[in-house]
């Protein structure tokens, strides 16, 4: 089934605070997750991250019964908004 914008898994807007850690050289940056989805995510950082670099981002959960989110990401695209905002696009590539 595809949504309104062609994709094959909806996007659920969750507008919470992420950590990402670039695998390669263990940098890590505050995130803001706008949306998530089955296969990707878009978050908001400070700084460009490369387009093709690996990351974890973990998001942690504000409710005693789910589980804090930890995946591996490929990072897909990045597009920056203004001078100190990148959003960035991800696709998940494994669940921790």
């Amino acid at each position: 089934m595809l949504h309104e914008d062609k994709r094959r898994f909806m996007r659920m807007n969750i507008n919470t605070q992420a950590t990402i850690t670039v695998l390669e050289t263990g940098h890590k940056l505050t995130a803001h997750c706008q949306d998530l989805s089955a296969t990707g995510m878009s978050l908001v950082v400070e700084e460009p991250i490369e387009v093709d670099a690996v990351v974890e981002v973990h998001i942690e959960s504000s409710g005693g019964t789910v589980l804090p989110l930890n995946v591996h990401a490929k990072v897909l695209r990045v597009a920056q908004e203004s001078d100190e905002e990148y959003i960035v696009g991800v696709e998940i590539t494994e669940f921790n």
